[in-house]
């Protein structure tokens, strides 16, 4: 069975975890509420990437905030610009799926960027 979405802790001062979506036809608001971050990140926030679901434009991440207990606030979500050292973990993460973007949507040009 594929994974529908990968987990990594990032160390900024801002951001604790990146959610990478694998699965472009899952519901996402029901596969985020399930989530429960550890407590280093209460406070903080997470970034999600949803390049495999809506490509690689200014729709591809999503900033939510995490509350008190560790959990993703489904209604708090903001598309968001990043830096460009998140954006080279985001595409490290999505080159250890090559086979899933190989087999995504995504135009040829990007999958090249995304797994050089």
């Amino acid at each position: 069975m594929m994974e529908k979405y990968l987990i990594h802790s990032l160390i900024n001062s801002e951001y604790a975890e990146i959610v990478t979506i694998l699965d472009y036809e899952i519901r996402l608001s029901s596969y985020l509420s399930d989530l429960v971050f550890p407590s280093p990140a209460k406070g903080k926030k997470a970034i999600v990437d949803l390049a495999l679901k809506s490509g690689l434009d200014q729709y591809r991440f999503v900033s939510f905030d995490i509350d008190d207990d560790g959990r993703i606030v489904v209604g708090s979500n903001h598309f968001v610009d990043i830096s460009d050292e998140i954006v080279k973990i985001a595409n490290q993460y999505l080159k250890e799926q090559s086979e899933i973007v190989k087999n995504s949507f995504l135009s040829m040009e990007q999958k090249i960027n995304l797994l050089a």
